[in-house]
């Protein structure tokens, strides 16, 4: 079986436990503001662990001038917010089209933000699992176990992220979904172009960054608070231990 061919599937795999994520979700039926406020601390503090601990540490390896996009990434999704709110202002609206029972705890630009960003990171987990491949095998099967470890998550904080938003069942399930097959679209890429400028790595990184910390922070984290769950807290600390755990097993795997 071709190299590339293996690479692929491997991808989609990782893309499977994407959707698996985004059902477990979606599928629960009329979740309670405290349910989805501890799915969002939950999803919030692991974003902004993956975030602080590993994008900012690899953008800055990469050059410090990076850093700079860390800051735009920031930008845009801040600027992009408050426009989009003040759009649903005049159009005498606050949400788009949430579900008719279901708790809207983040404005919508929120979980359009969240599928952004989690697509630029998901891209470069396909990217790296094609760059091992063309290493080597070995490392390339490791890569796959690396990604994989954290798309169920991952799948399932943007589809949490989604509904808290008031984007609906159907959008927050496909975004799961895209974001998984974007995993593919990355590996699929590294085999058609063969490498990966630094400098593009470095812009892309950079605003991913950049857009994890702003949903992190200033987005998911406060809307947990918000929520009346009195265990919130856990969830974020849950997260973010979650995230620094399969953080260090890949190291050691690697």
């Amino acid at each position: 079986m071709p190299l590339w061919l293996v690479a692929v599937l491997l991808s989609l795999v990782t893309a499977g436990a994407n959707i698996i994520g985004g059902g477990m979700a979606v599928f629960q039926r009329n979740l309670s503001r405290s349910t989805m406020a501890n799915f969002l601390g939950l999803g919030g503090g692991f974003i902004l662990a993956a975030a602080l601990l590993e994008l900012v540490p690899e953008v800055i390896e990469l050059g410090t001038e990076f850093t700079l996009y860390i800051l735009l990434g920031f930008l845009l999704i801040f600027v992009s917010e408050h426009l989009l709110e003040h759009y649903l202002e005049e159009r005498g609206k606050r949400t788009l089209a949430p579900h008719e029972h279901e708790e809207v705890l983040l404005h919508p630009g929120v979980g359009i933000a969240t599928i952004l960003g989690l697509s630029i990171h998901d891209f470069f987990d396909g990217v790296a699992i094609g760059v091992g491949f063309l290493t080597s095998p070995a490392l390339g099967v490791l890569m796959f176990l690396a990604v994989v470890m954290h798309e169920v998550t991952a799948g399932f904080a943007i589809a949490a992220t989604s509904r808290a938003s008031g984007l609906g069942r159907g959008i927050a399930f496909a975004s799961a979904v895209a974001i998984g097959l974007i995993t593919v679209v990355g590996t699929v890429f590294v085999f058609i172009i063969g490498t990966l400028s630094p400098t593009l790595t470095g812009v892309f990184l950079g605003l991913a960054t950049g857009t994890f910390i702003h949903v992190g922070a200033s987005d998911l984290l406060p809307a947990a608070g918000r929520g009346p769950s009195r265990v919130a807290v856990l969830f974020v600390l849950a997260g973010m231990g979650l995230f620094y755990a399969s953080d260090r097993v890949v190291e050691q795997l690697v």
